[in-house]
């Protein structure tokens, strides 16, 4: 009855653990070299709290934390597992935000593009639910 009420404790635990992405840190003599420019909304690209959100729910969805190109699948396929070979156009609706992520196979990888794979389209709610994908 032990082992079963640690087996039962140990599988519930599993919903507690969140894999969190650390980003890479430049050294302290790189990030002294680096200017920000003047912020104006004229220069950038703005989005809003809510496309932020939705945009990072699709893309855990689109590609999970933890998938890493392949080192034995062919050229297309690591091509399309890495994340930079993808633009995110992203559009607001009424109480929700879209999502489109489209492969530039051809300028990244400098392979012929192919209509097998022509992205991926999410449309995500405010609260941050996926209400459609495909």
């Amino acid at each position: 009855m032990k082992n079963f009420s640690l087996g039962v404790l140990l599988l519930a635990c599993t919903g507690c653990f969140h894999l969190h992405r650390k980003p890479v840190i430049a050294p302290e003599e790189v990030a002294a070299q680096i200017q920000f420019p003047e912020w104006s909304q004229d220069a950038t690209t703005t989005l809003t709290g809510s496309q932020l959100k939705a945009l990072q729910i699709a893309l855990d969805d689109f590609r999970p934390i933890g998938t890493a190109p392949s080192t034995t699948g062919d050229a297309y396929t690591n091509c399309l597992l890495k994340l930079e070979t993808y633009d995110a156009w992203v559009r607001r609706g009424e109480g929700m935000t879209f999502i489109h992520f489209t492969p530039k196979e051809d300028e990244r990888c400098g392979l012929q593009p192919t209509l097998m794979d022509a992205g991926a389209s999410y449309a995500v709610s405010d609260d941050g639910v996926i209400l459609k994908r495909e």
